[in-house]
């Protein structure tokens, strides 16, 4: 079974479109055909949708549901109801020619503040009688509103995939099985096929999957393979998400090359339109039907068993960052950067406080917080991008880094490289320095300072002890 996540909040041209003059709105990073027609009041729309998903052999359609019982008038919710009706109404006219509709249930409704319930930031606890039937009954409302002849069912039960749990406060093992009796009390002799996100860990499941195969790579359980084209956030206000290149296809294949050796039950697709995120397979002005078509051939050979060719090398095998070039432009050309707190002046290198690298300057020192509890405490720093970004391996870029401390301490070093057998895929390579206790000089071979590091960083510096003063930093190739 195939199955694609359909993202049907978008009503041209301000729900889900970018606004002329309002920063704050959302863009799409590849754009659909006609928008003017695109709505999710639209049978029409719908219908073109539906009828391609069938033509490229996908057989789910899995709307992104934002249930959230008696509170549809709230926020930008609304769509989730007044949206399906006209979905179902396409699904029955084309017949045999549209896909069945299961559920993906965006979890981002438990949020108090997306329902507009108090408290204000709190997050649905699902261990209450409250909070278990919040979650059954957004289930149970949603196949209330799609006729049984179009459910999408594994094993004869109605298929349900559950977004990430971060937007829950408790739950526990027993909330799929409290799930499924209320199912069954609404629709006698039924039930639900639950596949949760990884993140929710042992809560009644049948399957398993995962998101953000789209940045990542092809994502296998037992049973499913989750897998996308690539994804690219850029148009949206604020984020800073790595990007994963589409590789003219090459990232999509070769995560379709892993999933069919992994021979699974249930395909999900990640995903048929999510414009923001630029991870749609569906057609688009930019690449017209690629994907479509990609997805069809592809499709074509998981039911035939193969073949799916030699392993394809890509050429960024890992994600990639956003080149920042809004500040450190006067790094540009220098064979040496520095940041000196005693005199307060700066060449290309700042400091970045994170949760887990707490600093502060004061004194004419950079002072960080003091290792506690047994947890490691970081110093993190970012190079200017006019200096070196995302560097190429082939230029096997040596790059030395020299501290001064006002106080003797010891310290260690870790930087964004190219070595794919260190820390997540090559961001966090350890090493060590030299020197004196109050002057550590690291060598740094191969970098890649493509910004992979907490905080878009490009290298930390690792606290061993108590509080690190620091004098100055210098950065030299």
């Amino acid at each position: 079974m195939v199955a694609t996540h359909y993202f049907y909040w978008y009503r041209w041209p301000n729900e889900h479109f970018k606004i002329p003059n309002d920063p704050a709105s959302e863009g799409h990073y590849h754009h659909f055909v006609t928008p003017e027609k695109v709505s999710y009041l639209s049978e029409d729309w719908h219908a073109g949708e539906l009828w391609m998903m069938k033509a490229a052999g996908i057989d789910v359609a899995l709307p992104v549901y934002w249930g959230a019982p008696g509170a549809y008038t709230k926020g930008d919710i609304g769509f989730s109801v007044t949206g399906l009706g006209p979905m179902v109404k396409a699904a029955q006219r084309l017949g045999d020619r549209s896909p069945k509709l299961g559920l993906f249930y965006d979890t981002s409704t438990l949020l108090n503040d997306v329902r507009g319930m108090p408290p204000a930031g709190g997050r649905a606890d699902l261990t209450t009688p409250a909070g278990k039937d919040l979650f059954a009954q957004t289930i149970v409302e949603y196949f209330e509103r799609v006729p049984r002849r179009l459910w999408a069912t594994m094993d004869g039960r109605a298929l349900v995939v559950l977004y990430t749990s971060a937007f829950a406060a408790k739950w526990d093992e027993g909330l799929a099985d409290y799930t499924r009796k209320a199912f069954a009390k609404r629709f006698p002799g039924e039930s639900v096929f639950l596949v949760a996100d990884v993140t929710w860990g042992k809560m009644g499941q049948d399957r398993t999957t995962e998101w953000g195969s789209t940045i990542t790579g092809a994502k296998l359980f037992p049973g499913v393979a989750q897998i996308g084209p690539g994804y690219n956030d850029s148009p949206v206000p604020g984020r800073t998400t790595p990007f994963r290149e589409r590789e003219d296809g090459n990232y999509y294949r070769r995560s379709w090359q892993k999933a069919i050796a992994h021979n699974p039950e249930l395909m999900l697709l990640e995903t048929w339109n999510e414009m923001h995120e630029g991870t749609e397979i569906c057609q688009t002005k930019e690449l017209g039907l690629k994907y479509v078509g990609l997805t069809a051939e592809w499709i074509g050979r998981l039911r035939q068993g193969g073949p799916i060719g030699k392993p394809i090398k890509l050429k960024y095998p890992k994600p990639r960052f956003f080149k920042d070039l809004k500040w450190g432009k006067e790094a540009s050309g220098r064979s040496k950067l520095f940041v000196d707190y005693s005199s307060g002046q700066s060449v290309g290198i700042r400091e970045t406080a994170l949760a887990d690298g707490y600093v502060r300057v004061g004194n004419g020192r950079l002072i960080s917080a003091p290792r506690q509890g047994g947890m490691a405490r970081y110093v993190y720093f970012q190079v200017s991008d006019h200096w070196l970004f995302d560097v190429p391996s082939a230029r096997r870029q040596m790059v030395k880094v020299r501290v001064e401390l006002a106080e003797p301490a010891q310290i260690n070093l870790e930087y964004d490289s190219h070595d794919a057998n260190a820390t997540m895929g090559g961001a966090y390579k350890h090493v060590a320095g030299r020197g004196s206790a109050e002057l550590h000089e690291f060598e740094l071979p191969g970098v890649l300072f493509g910004n992979r590091q907490n905080g878009a960083s490009d290298f930390r510096l690792i606290v061993q002890g108590g509080t690190v003063e620091i004098r100055r930093v210098e950065v030299s190739r």
